[in-house]
């Protein structure tokens, strides 16, 4: 499987996937923001069940440090980010356990966006199907 950016990823990087789900899109992030925690460069791979962001690990196996299905993920709302040496696009995941902000290229931010909103809209319970 490729990156969104174009390299391929490794069995070390999927190893972060559950047995019994498909990864189905991955990008590097430049900047993830959990509750106080700063990661650098993380991956985020969604799966047809969740998504997940794992920081790089020098040794050993990746483990996830952010996860969250998508019956969890209630909105993803964007703005520009606020530094003007980095043109970065700022993606705000609301999940049930609080705000994941994800700082993005520009170039690659429609399509991260895109990727996480039918992640959690392809759920059909999710508040944006009912009427």
């Amino acid at each position: 499987m490729k990156a969104v950016q174009g390299f391929e990823l490794t069995a070390k990087d999927l190893s972060v996937v559950p047995t019994g789900e498909s990864a189905t899109f991955a990008a590097r992030i430049q900047w993830v923001y959990i509750d106080r925690a700063q990661l650098h460069e993380p991956l985020l791979i969604l799966t047809d069940q969740r998504l997940i962001i794992s920081q790089q690990k020098l040794f050993g196996q990746r483990k996830a440090d952010f996860a969250a299905t998508w019956p969890e993920v209630a909105t993803l709302s964007n703005g520009p980010w606020n530094r003007s040496f980095n043109p970065l696009i700022q993606l705000d995941v609301q999940t049930s356990r609080g705000t994941v902000g994800l700082a993005v290229q520009t170039q690659y931010a429609v399509e991260v966006e895109s990727a996480i909103r039918s992640g959690y809209l392809s759920n059909p319970d999710h508040p944006a199907h009912r009427r």
